[in-house]
Parts: C-alpha cells; structure tokens; sequence
C-alpha cells in the first residue's frame, strides 16, 4: 500500500480528517495551531479524505501553502477498500481515519494527529515533542468516562450484550485499569515504536463491532504502551461536560477544572458543535476561526 513520504526536517507534520461539509471546521482547526505557533516552527499539513472537490483544496491551499506552513491531500480510499470498516451506520466514515495512520506514514518518526473539532491554543511542537522516543503512542486519559466505571453504566445491548464499562474494558479491550483509558481527539503516533503487524492489525479490526469505534480499536492495540500527554492537551468541553465533570472523583475533578481553565487545546466535544449552535467559554473563538477561513472559499 502506497506510504507517504516525510516532509523536510524543519517541519512537524500534523494530520487531520477532511471532507467537502467539514473542510471549514478542520481548517479552523489548523489556522487555530497556525497562530500559536513558536518562533522558527513550520507545520506540514496532512488531510486525510476520500475524494474533495478541487474547490476545497484550492481553499486549503490559499490558507496553508506559505512561510509558516506547507498542505498536502492524502487519499485514504484504498486503506479504507482494503480494510472495509464495518458498521459504517453507526459513525463517520472518517472515524476510521486515525487507524490509517500507522500505515500511511510508517516511513515518518512520528506524527500529530487531530480531530476536526480542535481549538489549539499553544504550539504544535510542543505537542509533538510531548512523548519519549520509547513510547508507541501519546494521548490524554478520557476524563469524563471515569464516573461511568462505578455509576452503574452499561454498554448497549447489542455491544457484546451490555456489559458494565469496567467489564468490557477488561474482557474485551485488555484495557485492565479503566482510569488509564485513553481519548483520541489528540494522538501523537511514534512512527519508529509501532510494528507492521500493529499497523495491520488497526485495520483488520475495523471489521469488529466496539462501541468506540477507532478510540476502542487504539486502546486494544496500544493499551501498556501510551505516553500519557498533559491533560491539558484535550480538554474536552461541550454540551454535557460541566454536568460528567461534577461527577468526578476530587483529584480528577481539579484535574478537569484546572485543564478547563487553561487549556493548550480544547476539545469540542459531543453534538452540537460550535458551528452548529453551541455556545460557552472558547466557542466565540473558534467561531472567529471559521470566519477567517470561510473568507478563502469562493
């Protein structure tokens, strides 16, 4: 399968999903990073997409292709023909995108990988930076699952029959110690840690049915080999976060709050979205982002 090459030495590379409807949302993403950047820092932009109109990369380009930042396109169709996710009813196609990743850019050290619903605010690099060179994967814990671990919350029926949270993270995850279970808006992939067979095996279970989807699918895979990054890097906020985050335990509740208060990139969380209507601390500010961006589409 086709991999991509590195950028040049000076850049951090960062991918991202993108499609036609989420193209405006993604770039916000990216300008947000853009403009926090350190002095000397360059991005090299990976998006991740099964098709896009001309219009919408010529957009992406007018945006990204300058001094401080480089954009490249990389179709992700034949990963996704290989590997064929299955219950495509259920979540976004792009969903699975982050499970390409390994495979994709085997042949780089490491990479940044974001979710479209992402307001940066510091510097990729460090971000980048953020994991040892003998971790296989950097990511935040999933704060806001902790309290469903003994609130008596249970998986749908129809995933392995319902399960309490705890239960399915053991049985069917390896995933020993849920308080250790990491989120996926924000991942940093050491390139050089993660085997063929790793990589392979992101997309072979694209087939099985998990209630995460590719958050559960990386948790099976690299559960006992993540770095766990600064809290801070994902905080996640949105409609039902205040009300998940008073049900935490004390010592992960400041951990929250005290992320909430200042983020290096918040999370937004959940539906609806910023751009779709919800409002709150940070949402003004992404919403400045689209406006610049939506000016660089005819």
């Amino acid at each position: 399968m086709q991999t991509v090459l590195p950028p040049p030495a000076e850049f951090i590379p960062v991918a991202l999903p993108l499609t036609e409807h989420s193209a405006p949302n993604a770039y916000a993403t990216i300008l947000s990073g853009i403009n926090n950047l350190l002095p000397g820092v360059r991005l090299a932009l990976y998006m991740l997409h099964e098709g896009l109109p001309e219009e919408t990369m010529t957009a992406g380009r007018r945006l990204f292709d300058g001094r401080r930042s480089q954009i490249h396109f990389v179709d992700v169709s034949e990963w996704m023909q290989t590997y064929n996710p299955a219950y495509l009813d259920t979540t976004d196609r792009t969903t699975f995108y982050s499970l390409a990743v390994p495979t994709l850019f085997a042949n780089f050290s490491r990479i940044v990988y974001l979710s479209d619903d992402i307001l940066l605010r510091a510097c990729p690099s460090l971000l980048y930076y953020s994991i040892p060179a003998t971790a296989q994967i950097g990511a935040t814990r999933d704060l806001l699952l902790i309290p469903a671990q003994t609130n008596g919350f249970r998986l749908p029926q129809a995933i392995a029959g319902g399960p309490p949270l705890v239960d399915y993270h053991c049985g069917a995850l390896g995933v020993l110690d849920s308080n250790n279970y990491f989120q996926n808006g924000v991942l940093v992939f050491n390139m050089a840690e993660i085997s063929q067979a790793q990589a392979e095996e992101c997309g072979h279970l694209c087939s099985t049915l998990f209630w995460m989807s590719d958050q559960d699918i990386l948790n099976r895979i690299f559960y006992g080999k993540v770095h766990f990054i600064h809290q801070n890097w994902n905080v996640c906020w949105g409609p039902g976060c205040v009300e998940a985050s008073e049900t935490l335990p004390a010592e992960w509740k400041k951990i929250y709050d005290d992320g909430l208060a200042n983020p290096f990139a918040v999370h937004f969380s959940g539906f609806p979205k910023p751009w779709t209507g919800w409002d709150g601390p940070y949402a003004e500010d992404f919403r400045r982002l689209l406006g610049d961006v939506l000016r660089a589409f005819p």
